[in-house]
């Protein structure tokens, strides 16, 4: 059984083995700097106490809430544990009243933009060479609420 809940510093390895597996972009140290300002918009989902996956969103400019990165342990993708991270905070996120969503993924990610195109997002834009590597990101946005 999958348990969603919030952060807790000792969530910390866990979060940056699976980072490092999917992505291995950000300083680790960043998650502690979320948990630190925005710790009701950091998730984490747990099967027998074991953390598999995670997200972390924060408001941005003019109260619009942003995912800055969803990820789940590679052994348990394809299960909905994305799924039910990204319902989590969407739901965070529409109680508090934001009117939408925003994030980022990679151009050439198609299985990423497929499944937040599933869960209601829709490409808003490019931004060309945004990652390290030069490779141009989707932004995509999430109407919360008409």
């Amino acid at each position: 059984m999958i348990i969603i809940r919030k952060f807790e510093p000792a969530d910390f390895p866990w979060v940056i083995d699976i980072e490092r597996k999917v992505f291995n972009e950000h300083d680790p140290y960043f998650y502690m700097q979320f948990y630190e300002t925005c710790s009701e918009s950091f998730i984490v989902a747990e099967i027998n106490g074991i953390i598999i996956g995670y997200i972390v969103g924060f408001l941005a400019e003019e109260g619009t809430g942003r995912i800055f990165s969803l990820a789940v342990h590679p052994a348990y993708q394809y299960r909905g544990v994305g799924s039910a991270l990204l319902k989590e905070i969407i739901g965070i996120f529409s109680r508090a009243g934001v009117p939408a969503i925003i994030l980022e993924v990679r151009a050439g990610n198609t299985r990423a933009r497929r499944f937040y195109e599933k869960h209601g997002f829709h490409q808003t834009g490019v931004a060309e060479q945004y990652y390290n590597d030069g490779e141009d990101a989707c932004l995509m946005r999430l109407k919360t609420r008409s």
